[in-house]
């Protein structure tokens, strides 16, 4: 149990000299050295506390590979993950590309970039295809071609952002911009500063990164257009957009038109933009939901089990099926870009199942339906697998409100030690009996507050033991 049962001993050998063990000389002790005595013991008793809970958690993050990181290495790894998502001409699959288009909002694209973008080249999930405003199946494939060549690469951002009015951005191209925070503030107002002024910045350097890349997509289409150019393998061929774009589909959920194979819904068979999929996900830790008593006080969280909080997964958006999950039978016309034929290469002549049309009427979901009886699970993605530190997540949530508990009470266990006017389990007061009485109740109440803090501490190390043990059985597991 630590080193706790050590400290409980030494503060017994401390009061029983200068308190208890003097007999009837506490007694007559002074007021002023009773207190200062209560004093030390409640310090001793609340800093054992404290250090079970922290060497808990230390040893937890040690165990987790996702232990708390600095302020720096955070906001690397937001960069990072910002960078993933900056649409590239030459990253494409399929006529389609490793990044998001731009219909839902950057804060909103927190899935894991690197599991997205591999699942996109193994083609196990559908490629961010450029969507359509609208669709209409009689366009001649010079209309569809000369549609594709006005697209953007990546939908345009907005230049007005309320959250980021008068907030310093500084150099970009610099790394430390601690300058911009006005040290005349609170540590606290600081830190708040700093999170909003790197906000702003990242997202003006995003901003940056895809106007860069949508400026050499243009040039390079400007380029192809000369006749003694030479080709650019990245860029489609005139058959490869006709190829993608001539049966477009309408997703329910964003009512944009993107082209086939869409991914399906595992439970019911229902297409789904990629744009949409990444979007679902998850509830954020919380506790289960209550029926509340009107005539009972409502329970704080502080007072619930950090052990009760719970993430319930995602459901499917169309018929509310628990563990939502899709599949994607990839397009057998065609296989340009990463693991396939450079996309200007592209011929319409080039079938690889020779006879077999990209968007026979009900093809989809009659493969999708024999796919799914005989498909092995790796073809099944699910919205947990493109955020596989969910898990991760509650348990720091839970530890952090564990923290918070254990701190709130050690603070109230001390206050109660070290204030004179508190009451004991009997309810008397220091000012309705004698002195003598008092400082009976005084003591008997001090008492009963060691044991409780000494439960508190043997509670706590046993739960660290407990997890520690649970963390070796499974390691040993893994290894053999």
């Amino acid at each position: 149990m630590g080193n706790v049962p050590g400290k409980l001993d030494q503060d017994n050998i401390y009061f029983n000299q200068s308190g208890r063990g003097a007999g009837t000389q506490s007694n007559n002790a002074s007021p002023e050295k009773n207190r200062i005595t209560r004093n030390r013991r409640a310090v001793s008793l609340v800093n054992s506390v404290l250090a079970t809970s922290r060497t808990s958690t230390n040893l937890s993050d040690e165990a987790n590979p996702n232990k708390r990181r600095s302020t720096r290495e955070r906001e690397a790894l937001k960069e990072e993950h910002a960078k993933g998502l900056v649409v590239k001409y030459n990253e494409t699959v399929d006529g389609g590309y490793l990044a998001p288009y731009g219909v839902y909002s950057v804060e909103k694209l927190d899935y894991d970039v690197q599991i997205v973008k591999k699942l996109i080249v193994d083609r196990k999930l559908a490629p961010f295809y450029t969507p359509l405003q609208d669709f209409d199946k009689s366009w001649t494939k010079e209309e569809v071609i000369k549609i594709i060549n006005g697209l953007p690469l990546h939908s345009t951002f907005s230049d007005c952002i309320e959250e980021f009015d008068g907030v310093p951005t500084g150099n970009l191209k610099r790394a430390n911009f601690d300058d911009l925070i006005d040290r005349s503030l609170s540590k606290k107002e600081q830190r708040r500063e700093h999170s909003k002024i790197f906000k702003a910045r990242l997202y003006k350097k995003r901003v940056l990164w895809q106007e860069g890349e949508n400026e050499l997509f243009l040039e390079k289409k400007i380029e192809s257009r000369s006749p003694n150019s030479k080709p650019n393998q990245y860029l489609p061929s005139d058959d490869l957009k006709y190829e993608v774009y001539r049966n477009g589909n309408e997703c329910p959920i964003c009512f944009l038109y993107f082209p086939e194979p869409l991914n399906y819904s595992k439970c019911c068979l229902q297409p789904i933009c990629t744009e949409c999929f990444v979007q679902i996900k998850r509830s954020e830790p919380h506790f289960p939901h209550e029926e509340i008593d009107p005539m009972q006080p409502a329970e704080s969280e502080s007072e619930k089990d950090p052990n009760l909080l719970t993430s319930e997964p995602a459901t499917c958006p169309y018929c509310a099926t628990p563990d939502f999950s899709i599949m994607y039978c990839p397009p057998k016309t065609r296989r340009t870009g990463l693991g396939g034929i450079p996309p200007i290469a592209f011929k319409s002549d080039q079938l690889y199942i020779p006879g077999e049309s990209s968007n026979s009427d009900g093809s989809d979901e009659t493969n999708l339906r024999s796919r799914s009886k005989s498909v092995e699970g790796s073809a099944i993605i699910s919205a947990d697998s493109i955020r596989p530190d969910w898990e991760n997540k509650l348990k720091k949530e839970r530890m952090r409100l564990m923290k918070r508990s254990n701190n709130a009470t050690a603070i109230h266990i001390s206050n109660r030690l070290v204030q004179p006017e508190h009451r004991s389990r009997n309810g008397s007061t220091p000012g309705s009996s004698s002195p003598t009485t008092t400082g009976a109740n005084e003591t008997t109440t001090i008492n009963e507050l060691e044991e409780q803090m000494v439960e508190e501490a043997i509670k706590l190390s046993l739960e660290d033991n407990g997890t520690s043990g649970k963390k070796k059985k499974k390691r040993s597991q893994t290894l053999s």
